[in-house]
């Protein structure tokens, strides 16, 4: 896997006053944590976007240079963006530092490949996972993991256990889970048959409310047999 470098530099600052007056000035405030003491940081927005860029930003290994940094260069992963609702861009961002001798878990985007036959019959392809979790070093992290499904015809299930992961990747996400299916849509009733049910329905409550007119009718029957 590529790395990307990215430069961001000390700030002392703390807090939403501290962050505003960042934002002000061009910078986005971040943070730097995971095996090192924490690091509050700033970086320019438009180098976060070209890291942000690579690979859509999904499980890139970052080089991040702090400046002033006795430790040097840091490989993190972005693991935390918030964005201005209305604006879009990036308010903070949280960087994971890790080690490349040591395995991490992460998320790893599903993607799929082909044309289930199954839609031609008449199906509909629902896919329920869009991503697997998986263990390994970070170098050895997948970029996206493809799921043919040409083969999957209708009524039709692909589960995580039929997954081929690269070697060195361990799975994590529970294997009986489903990944797609291709089933038949649901045939809603006509007006007709709906209107039916519902005339069917009230047929109780009509004849719920006629008893007590019958039971009227039986007590006045009595009144007459005592005359």
């Amino acid at each position: 896997m590529d790395r990307v470098n990215l430069e961001v530099e000390r700030r002392t600052g703390k807090g939403k006053s501290a962050a505003r007056r960042l934002r002000r000035e061009g910078k986005v405030p971040a943070v730097v944590y995971g095996i090192h003491d924490p690091a509050s940081v700033a970086v320019s927005p438009k180098e976060l976007d070209r890291v942000l860029g690579t690979r859509a930003g999904v499980n890139v290994i970052v080089q991040l240079n702090v400046t002033g940094d006795a430790q040097g260069e840091r490989p993190v992963l972005i693991k935390d963006l918030q964005r201005d609702p209305m604006k879009g861009r990036i308010l903070h961002a949280d960087f994971l530092e890790i080690r490349m001798d040591r395995k991490i878990k992460v998320e790893v985007p599903i993607i799929l490949k082909g044309d289930a036959p199954g839609i031609k019959q008449g199906g509909v392809l629902s896919q329920l996972l869009r991503e697997l979790e998986v263990e390994c070093l970070p170098i050895a992290i997948p970029e996206e993991i493809v799921v043919d499904v040409s083969g999957v015809n209708l009524n039709g299930v692909v589960h995580v256990r039929e997954i081929s992961l690269p070697e060195g990747v361990d799975l994590m996400t529970d294997p009986e889970e489903p990944i797609l299916t291709v089933v038949a849509p649901e045939e809603e009733k006509p007006a007709e048959e709906a209107a039916a049910v519902a005339a069917e329905g009230a047929l109780p409550a009509e004849g719920a409310a006629a008893a007590p007119a019958g039971e009227a009718a039986k007590a006045e029957s009595g009144k007459e047999e005592k005359k």
